[in-house]
């Protein structure tokens, strides 16, 4: 385990689930692999609960909830959107939210094999994620970096990326 990462269980998951949105909670749950500052589960066919783990302040988790919903309706393709919150308790001391999933393959586990058509929506969805932002925006984390400072794992993703188009 990851220093200061919080231990999640299927039956963690299930127990937050009956105490705070306990209709959700006979819905079938699973583990989807990955994620670093969160982990992912799956819940029913169209939702997962996102569970934050490293991150030791709620504001990444609060900033989703506020501004998920307000891009999706602006975006050509559907991305997660919050549907239920989940606040911290004794057994699980951090945020969590239920969202939307959204089918597809991450990147690192496939390739892009829809050439032209591929190209043609993500440009479409970087056109339309690329605007002014609202006055109410938050500014930028110290989240991310100019692909020019990537490490070879974020240069190999990317060349992936550029290789499936």
């Amino acid at each position: 385990m990851i220093e200061s990462e919080v231990e999640v269980s299927e039956d963690l998951v299930r127990d937050l689930l009956r105490e705070q949105h306990p209709d959700l909670a006979d819905l079938p749950i699973r583990e989807v692999a990955g994620g670093w500052g969160n982990q992912m589960w799956r819940l029913g066919t169209d939702l997962a609960v996102r569970m934050q783990r490293m991150d030791k302040s709620p504001d990444l988790q609060l900033k989703e909830r506020r501004w998920l919903p307000a891009l999706s309706s602006r975006l050509p393709l559907p991305i997660p959107t919050p549907v239920r919150s989940g606040t911290p308790s004794e057994r699980f001391p951090k945020m969590w939210t239920v969202m939307t999933w959204v089918e597809g393959t991450p990147l690192d586990h496939g390739t892009i094999v829809r050439g032209d058509h591929a190209a043609d929506m993500l440009a479409a969805f970087l056109k339309a994620l690329h605007v002014e932002a609202p006055a109410d925006a938050p500014g930028a984390s110290d989240f991310g970096t100019h692909p020019k400072d990537w490490g070879p794992a974020g240069r190999s993703a990317l060349d992936r990326v550029l290789k499936g188009l």
